[in-house]
């Protein structure tokens, strides 16, 4: 893969987003986007752009929020976790093609031990992940990690065919 211009962000900064967020987010994901950029991992894995000037990123975060709050207040009651901003809230960044949400629980000011989650559409929450971001989507493109939300590979298929990663500009809707 080459990203000849270097990774899309958007056009505003980090510090901008965590004052509108009023927290940061883990390292580990600012690292992951700032080397990579916005884009769709694995053809599934949708990585929204973060740093869009007009709000993208928490409009994305709110209206993730606002969806959670109607399952849990609904069908979906069985889905445990606070919705944020409300402390240990669901704070979504990517979403898959099916409307799966991966986002974290901001439990504690620290937002590097902050637990990843996936909301699956079709399926009952789950715990929180075992691992961070990068070792939950390194072992996921490799085949070797599977959750709701998270499909894995079928038994056929090779990882190397799989692990796929398209940058994304600022023509993306995303």
């Amino acid at each position: 893969m080459c990203i000849r211009d270097g990774p899309y962000l958007g056009g505003g900064t980090w510090e901008r987003l965590f004052e509108e967020l009023g927290t940061r987010l883990p390292a580990e994901y600012v690292a992951l986007m700032d080397r990579y950029g916005a884009g769709c991992w694995g053809d599934w894995l949708r990585f929204h752009t973060p740093l869009r000037t007009d709000g993208g990123f928490r409009r994305l975060a709110e209206q993730n929020a606002e969806a959670y709050r109607g399952a849990i207040g609904g069908w979906r009651a069985e889905d445990p976790f606070p919705v944020w901003p409300e402390p240990g809230g669901l704070l979504a960044f990517a979403t898959s093609n099916d409307a799966d949400v991966l986002g974290w629980l901001t439990e504690g000011p620290d937002p590097d031990a902050w637990p990843l989650v996936v909301w699956p559409r079709h399926a009952p929450q789950g715990p929180p992940l075992p691992y961070g971001l990068v070792d939950t989507l390194l072992a996921w493109q490799r085949g070797r990690f599977e959750t709701e939300g998270l499909p894995g590979l079928d038994r056929d298929d090779d990882p190397v065919e799989f692990a796929l990663f398209e940058p994304w500009d600022a023509t993306a809707y995303w």
